[in-house]
């Protein structure tokens, strides 16, 4: 049976850090990733990402596996909360086309790991803008972008994550 536990894990040492740095999104396309044992290890033929720097305290990566005894399934929704602040017209239409779209959302956290969310399916999402009603309350917008996967969103080994950070267009929304 080829789904045998194959090793155990150590409590280790205090050094993570919770929290999503920056966001890499990519147009949907057939760019052949290579991806073995949870990594990616070749990009295919993406040629570009759009950067986007991100709170830490605001947005998060939650991924759930269900699986069913009855049906011999294992499904991965991943869910990826994101909060753009600053209202204007340039960052309304680019959250527009992302939820018009279905992007690669590639995830950098801030323990240096790099993630792609919608690894096979791509993503789907939503959009809220916000005014708020008081003077310190959001102006911006909150993405919500999910992706329905059969596996946890694979980690960029890092010759991979070297190559994606060349490929980030110098095209950006103030």
């Amino acid at each position: 049976m080829s789904c045998l536990i194959s090793k155990g894990k150590l409590l280790g040492c205090k050094d993570q850090r919770g929290g999503i740095k920056n966001l890499y999104f990519a147009n949907y396309d057939s760019y052949g990733f290579t991806i073995a044992n949870h990594a990616i290890t070749s990009l295919g033929t993406l040629d570009e990402v759009f950067k986007y720097e991100v709170k830490a305290t605001t947005n998060t990566l939650t991924e759930t596996g269900t699986s069913s005894q009855d049906n011999g399934t294992f499904l991965v929704a991943q869910a990826l909360a994101v909060t753009l602040p600053k209202l204007g017209a340039d960052l309304q239409a680019q959250c527009q086309l992302i939820c018009a779209g279905r992007p690669y959302v590639f995830v950098e956290d801030y323990n240096g790991n790099i993630m792609l969310v919608g690894a096979e399916n791509g993503t789907m999402s939503n959009m809220t803008k916000v005014t708020g009603g008081a003077g310190a309350d959001l102006s911006g917008y909150t993405l919500t972008v999910n992706a329905e996967e059969k596996n946890n969103s694979p980690f960029l080994d890092n010759t991979t994550k070297t190559a994606l950070l060349t490929l980030v267009s110098d095209q950006v929304v103030s």
